[in-house]
């Protein structure tokens, strides 16, 4: 592997010399322009940036700038706020001062907004939508991977993928394929469904967030949680670039468990014993020589110890992205290799890495005058070499004092025969330690056990068509697109038998005078191939536009498309097919009023024959008011707009599976005859059928405010919202008798509700050589259940009128303090009870304590939501932090670090279990050396507040002075450090940033270096 990663270092370095020979070649027969830009009133723009294929200059504060380019070439000027001038070289070398034209605001080149199938500028946009430019957050922030550009920084976007948090409850793996996550936004990569596993932030041109049903209704069915739109880079004409960026750092893990030692292990289960009523099964002397005596003769193995541990893991990663092109044939590449070590410090889990290639080509080709084509593709390649076995889980499972995990050379009889004949050994001063119950051990399964390496592979396609009918009528176009997508994987493995030995140790010294060996030594050195699975996706659309002005004043825009995509996991015979034509027409007037109108045909084959199809029509309405004439005197106003949508979308989504309209018969029995001699099983009514089963419906109203003030120094943008999910799908028993149960069908019944608010603001501003960006988001949303297919006994009972994420459980009263005080309380149907066990409120009264007593408890999606980003500048030096938080939300402490019965591994919780001397300030229940399923299910007792604020990322970049560049001829180069998940705030962070079962959370830092040519 390290091959690998010395060819691709030394291809990066091939490119970076060939790329500035070839430089070097075009400066010797180049010609030198110097000139100043302004505004068209004399005002000098600064920091324009001037493009001439490989040429690059950037104007400083005077607008002054100097370049030297090919002869007969074109040069191409950019500046925020202008529009894009090309100009010839000789025009360029003869001028003094080059004019660029002011755009007006929300309606410049650079304020375009990729929408559903199309391109808007900001101020005709009337639907909820959020934008992040990942180009530009990556000049300040070093950002990898494309969750890391979303994750609080995006106005109503919780985490990378729930929008809103809405759609709680609908299945979307089927679309994703990424596993069943309620509430999941559809991504459309490049016009398409697709994964966005390991897709870079390099690699993105623009991330867009469709929020509400007016913006992605044209994606149909599957968007009925929202989309998040993520469209790539590409080359662009006369404007040859190349960026190499390097980094490397370290990880170091947030927290990690806490398990008792042997010693206190034997204490604390001997307290469970006696809770139970029985004898202590650890004598004193037993624990004393657990906590003192021989380590090897008696184990006390921390897996957590850093003899097994590092403090770190190492982490580096370098990408390059080179582009470029011609009017006739333009192209962007991107390849990045990431590589993260291990935390493991001994045997195969030492030298374990996982490694990830990606390479993506998008190619632009003019075919005629009028038709043009794109073709992309990405590969991508991870590997995940790892020790055997899942030592994480392992760690936080097996006691203490099992078993002896290696035995030293040096305290066994050189003379036992089983050692003299022993085929394998660690290093050569251990054998592998292990008894009948642990034939395989993590440290015999890393040191010995072989190797598995886990294989992915992904591969993507497109190919686009665009054809301008501006020959039929102007403003005329039509657009197609195809996609392929295929991913695998499976791991490889080569698998060795191996020994361990149980030692026998003499009566009195701590010398090993027998081994029992459990198992054989054997290497067979066979490669197997295991663990299989695949998904592929096709994907296509076409789509005739019409885009065209008149008069300056009215700006009418449309569609028709039609829509398809097929999704097929393996396993999943029948596949995912989405399938419905869409039409869309906006109309603005004089950059004022703007009405949209967006709407999706979509036809399912979840549903019955002539009941498949589902219109979808969704209105948006918006009014520049800072536009109207009673606004002139507004001076700090420098835009304000209102917006308003609302619509219904069709979706098929929440139907679990197909022929759900359809009845459904089983088996019933088996019935004999002919004496016996012959059987046959009977048929039953399962289900009866209904071919009028509907889709179930995203009805929404939205109304928004974008503002503008005091020179754009503050921003403003603001959401209500008001959204139902209907007729959701459910067989409704409580609408018919008891007795018809096997008859009543699949019907559109369920409905919740959402509603909520979202805020961002902005603050941007300079002063001198002094720059400060803060920006701040806020989401606030509730749920409520408003019609729930439910049959309670007690009022309190019903899930309607509660939030949609709501958790049922029983209220805890504490722990019983004594068998008087069990006696006088409800019999608690849930095992036997015993004093330090807890105590349940009996809701209704009727003197048990069972599932009828459970109330509503908690709701786990938190209501209030943000993120907060502040960037300070001074000259060539920035500093960006970026910090996340939720609030409102409640969590459970459970599993086996926490629910501890029987004979699990007693984790630090214990050490404050209740007994009679503690029965006062005791937070745990007492220990029990059986099961006890009277303590271990959801209750108030184990709720614990979820609500956190985090420092996700801090990142200190230096930008060389353009005098350091020129000289290197280079176009930019920084130095950056960079820190993620830096510190959290929150009253229970130890337990929220515990991993238990799994590789730990983890702080990073790292170094880095970004250059463009």
């Amino acid at each position: 592997m390290k091959i690998k990663y010395y060819l691709y270092i030394a291809f990066l370095f091939v490119t970076v010399l060939s790329i500035s020979e070839d430089v070097l070649a075009q400066q010797e027969r180049s010609v030198h322009i110097e000139a100043v830009v302004n505004d068209g009133n004399g005002t000098p723009v600064a920091n324009a940036e001037v493009f001439s294929n490989r040429a690059y200059a950037k104007t400083d504060a005077e607008g002054r700038f100097r370049i030297s380019v090919e002869p007969n070439s074109t040069l191409i000027f950019e500046a925020k706020g202008f529009s894009t001038r090309t100009v010839t070289s000789s025009l360029a070398e003869e001028s003094e001062e080059l004019s660029l034209v002011p755009n007006g605001l929300y309606y410049r080149s650079d304020d375009k907004v990729q929408l559903a199938f199309r391109k808007a500028n900001k101020g005709n946009l009337v639907g909820s939508v959020s934008t992040a430019d990942p180009t530009e957050i990556n000049s300040y922030d070093n950002n990898i991977w494309a969750e890391d550009i979303m994750t609080g920084r995006t106005l109503g976007l919780m985490g990378s993928n729930s929008i809103r948090g809405l759609g709680i409850g609908i299945d979307v793996s089927s679309i994703t394929g990424t596993g069943s996550f309620s509430g999941n936004a559809l991504y459309i990569v490049d016009g398409l469904p697709r994964d966005i596993d390991y897709i870079r932030a390099s690699e993105i041109e623009s991330i867009t967030v469709l929020k509400d049903v007016n913006a992605a209704v044209l994606y149909g069915s599957a968007a009925v949680n929202g989309v998040v739109l993520i469209t790539t880079k590409r080359g662009e004409v006369n404007k040859n670039t190349s960026r190499i960026t390097a980094s490397s750092g370290i990880s170091t893990p947030h927290a990690l468990p806490q398990y008792l030692n042997s010693a206190d292990y034997m204490t604390h289960f001997n307290m469970a014993r006696e809770n139970d009523g029985s004898t202590p099964q650890y004598d004193d002397e037993t624990i004393d020589n657990y906590r003192t005596g021989n380590p090897y003769r008696y184990p006390s193995t921390d897996y957590y110890s850093d003899e097994y541990i590092r403090s770190v893991k190492d982490y580096a990663y370098i990408e390059s992205e080179f582009s470029g092109g011609t009017e006739d044939a333009a192209y962007y590449t991107n390849f990045g290799w990431n590589s993260y070590g291990s935390l493991l410090d001994f045997g195969e889990g030492a030298d374990a890495r996982n490694n990830i290639f990606n390479a993506r080509g998008n190619v632009d080709l003019k075919i005629t005058d009028w038709i043009s084509t794109s073709i992309d593709g990405r590969a991508l390649f991870v590997e995940d070499k790892a020790q055997l076995g899942n030592y994480w889980n392992q760690a936080s499972s097996i006691r203490p004092n099992e078993y002896t995990p290696l035995i030293p050379f040096s305290l066994i009889d050189p003379d036992n025969e089983l050692f003299q004949a022993r085929k394998n050994d660690v290093n050569g001063e251990y054998l592998i330690g292990g008894n009948a119950s642990y034939l395989n051990t993590p440290f015999g399964d890393s040191y010995s056990g072989g190797v598995v390496q886990g294989i992915e592979r992904n591969f993507a396609f497109n190919n686009r068509i665009d054809a301008d009918l501006a020959s039929i009528t102007e403003g005329l176009s039509f657009h197609t697109n195809i996609s392929f997508d295929y991913y695998i994987r499976y791991n490889q493995s080569v698998l060795n038998d191996y020994s361990v030995y149980e030692p026998t140790w003499d009566d009195d010294e701590d010398i090993v005078i027998g081994l029992n060996q459990r198992g054989l030594d054997a290497r067979p050195g066979t490669q197997s191939v295991g663990n299989r699975y695949f998904r592929r996706r096709f994907g296509a659309y076409a789509q005739v536009s019409y885009d065209r002005k008149f008069d300056d004043v009215h700006h009418i825009t449309g569609s028709v498309l039609g829509y398809g995509s097929n999704y097929k996991p393996q396993g999943n015979f029948q596949g995912v097919k989405q399938a419905h034509l869409g039409l869309q027409a906006t109309y603005a007037y004089d950059q004022r009023y703007m009405i949209d109108f967006s709407s999706a045909y979509s036809n399912s084959v979840k549903l019955a024959e002539g009941n498949r199809g589902g219109f979808s029509p969704t209105v948006g309405l918006g009014w520049m008011i800072s536009s109207e004439e009673f606004m002139s005197s507004a001076g700090n106003v420098d835009m304000l707009k209102l917006r308003m949508t609302a619509g219904i979308l069709n979706s098929d989504l929440p139907i679990g599976g197909f022929y759900y309209y359809d009845e459904s018969y089983g088996s019933s029995g088996s019935y004999n005859w002919y004496e016996g001699g012959r059987n046959r099983n009977g048929r039953r009514s399962l289900r009866a059928s209904n071919p009028n089963l509907g889709y179930a419906q995203r009805k929404e109203i939205t109304l928004g405010m974008d503002g503008l003030f005091f020179n754009q120094i503050l921003g403003l943008e603001a959401n209500i919202f008001h959204t139902t999910y209907g007729d959701l799908i459910t067989r409704p028993n409580t609408l018919y008798p008891a007795f018809y149960s096997d008859f009543i069908p699949y019907e559109n019944y369920g409905s919740d509700q959402y509603q909520g608010a979202e805020l961002g603001v902005s603050y941007n501003d300079t002063f001198g050589n002094f720059g400060l960006f803060v920006g701040v988001n806020a989401l606030y949303v509730t749920s409520e259940r408003i019609q729930v297919d439910e049959f309670w006994e007690n009022d309190y009972q019903y899930r309607a009128g509660h939030p949609r994420d709501a958790t049922f459980g029983l209220e805890a009263l504490g722990l019983f303090d004594d068998q008087a005080d069990i006696d006088n309380s409800p019999v608690q149907s849930f095992g036997e009870v015993m004093p330090g066990d807890i105590k349940y409120k009996d809701q209704n009264g009727d003197g048990i304590i069972d599932q009828n007593d459970e109330v509503y408890l908690r709701r786990w999606q938190h209501p209030l939501s943000g993120g907060i980003q502040v960037r300070l500048s001074y000259k060539n030096l920035s500093m960006y932090i970026l910090g996340e938080g939720r609030s409102g939300a409640e969590e459970f402490r459970e599993g086996n670090y926490y629910w501890v019965d029987g004979n699990d591994k007693y984790s630090e919780v214990v050490l404050n279990s209740w007994t009679p001397e503690t029965s006062a300030t005791a937070t745990h229940p007492r220990l029990s050396s059986v099961s006890n399923s009277n303590n271990h299910r959801r209750s108030s007792y184990w709720l614990y507040d979820n609500s956190y604020f985090q420092i996700r990322r801090i990142n200190v970049t230096y930008d060389m002075p353009q005098a350091v560049t020129n000289s290197l001829r280079m176009r930019d180069l920084s130095i950056f450090i960079n820190a993620s998940n830096v510190a959290q705030f929150a009253k229970n962070k130890d337990i929220r940033q515990l991993r238990v079962g799994s590789e730990p959370s983890y702080a990073t830092i790292s170094l880095g270096l970004k250059a463009s040519i």
